[in-house]
């Protein structure tokens, strides 16, 4: 079912009005973990690129990747890629988290999701958030799109407070931290490990270690949830991240249209409850067992039998 959450009053900011006047910012590491879909790793990587924030680079960590995911990374010629394959196969973004951050040459580290995209000036709006208040993790407004005929759409990632509210989720490709947060509170945990999904448990972390949060209030984040898209890592589609991509660098109201989405199904959510699920998931046992979530959406990718 659709989250029904508040839409952020923030007013609709287009690329061409992301830049800011920042005071000598930081150079940005862009952390992206991917294993073996190189048709969307294609679309992050130039979506990285293309930022508006001066400074950044893009540290490419494969999972064990078997497949021409290098060549893509390759392909783009440029110095600010750097790619980086493990040895093993960890099963989750932990690990090439991980190896991303010890590779890291900023002073910041900025996650994208491989199979996801942002506007332009994402890391604009984070890093003047960040700055601006002096916080050691910056996240922002995000878009979770459902797969074509499910009529989902939620937002995630809004703060009056600039801090995230209790249990707000906070998605990763919105997530900006200091590198140097992993002295203070430990790396990424691999996902067998702990009970809850990495990501949550990383920022469940930080807030309990009293570690000061920013939000940019806005809308630059779009996630296509591999786990709401069974077999998703099977039949690796990207047309959808290249829909996104096209419509981004040319479509004039973009934003505004999807305000205009997310309104719609947001009703329609009132009017007749969603009835789509993610995935056929198993019935979950009591108490969860480390490991147990992750391992149910690398099934329903087509990751596990």
């Amino acid at each position: 079912m659709l989250e029904l959450e508040a839409l952020p009053r923030i007013a609709w900011t287009t690329r061409r009005t992301a830049q800011f006047d920042l005071p000598d910012p930081p150079l940005v590491s862009v952390v992206i973990a991917t294993y073996n879909w190189s048709s969307v790793l294609r679309h992050s990587i130039a979506s990285a690129l293309g930022q508006t924030y001066p400074r950044v680079e893009v540290v490419v960590v494969g999972d064990a990747c078997t497949d021409d995911s290098e060549r893509v990374a390759a392909s783009f010629g440029d110095p600010r890629v750097r790619w980086h394959n493990l040895a093993e196969n960890s099963g989750s973004q932990s690990l090439p988290n991980n190896k991303g951050i010890e590779l890291a040459r900023g002073e910041y580290v900025a996650y994208l999701g491989h199979d996801d995209v942002w506007l332009p000036g994402h890391l604009s709006h984070v890093m003047k958030a960040v700055l601006g208040t002096g916080a050691d993790l910056g996240f922002a407004v995000t878009e979770r799109i459902g797969p074509p005929g499910s009529g989902i759409r939620q937002l995630s990632g809004h703060s009056i407070s600039g801090r995230p509210h209790h249990h707000q989720i906070v998605r990763p490709s919105s997530l900006v931290h200091r590198t140097s947060l992993v002295d203070d509170i430990g790396p990424w945990r691999d996902y067998r490990t702990i009970v809850d999904p990495p990501d949550d448990e990383f920022v469940a972390r930080a807030w309990a270690a009293g570690m000061a949060f920013a939000c940019s209030n806005a809308l630059t984040v779009f996630k296509f949830s591999s786990a709401m898209r069974p077999n998703s890592y099977v039949e690796k589609p990207s047309h959808e991240q290249a829909e996104y991509s096209r419509r981004i660098a040319g479509e004039r109201f973009f934003l505004a249209r999807e305000y205009a989405l997310v309104t719609g199904a947001t009703v329609r959510a009132l009017l007749r409850p969603s009835v789509y699920h993610r995935g056929k998931l198993s019935p979950p046992p009591g108490p969860l067992p480390p490991g147990w979530q992750v391992t149910e959406m690398r099934r329903i990718r087509g990751l596990e039998p």
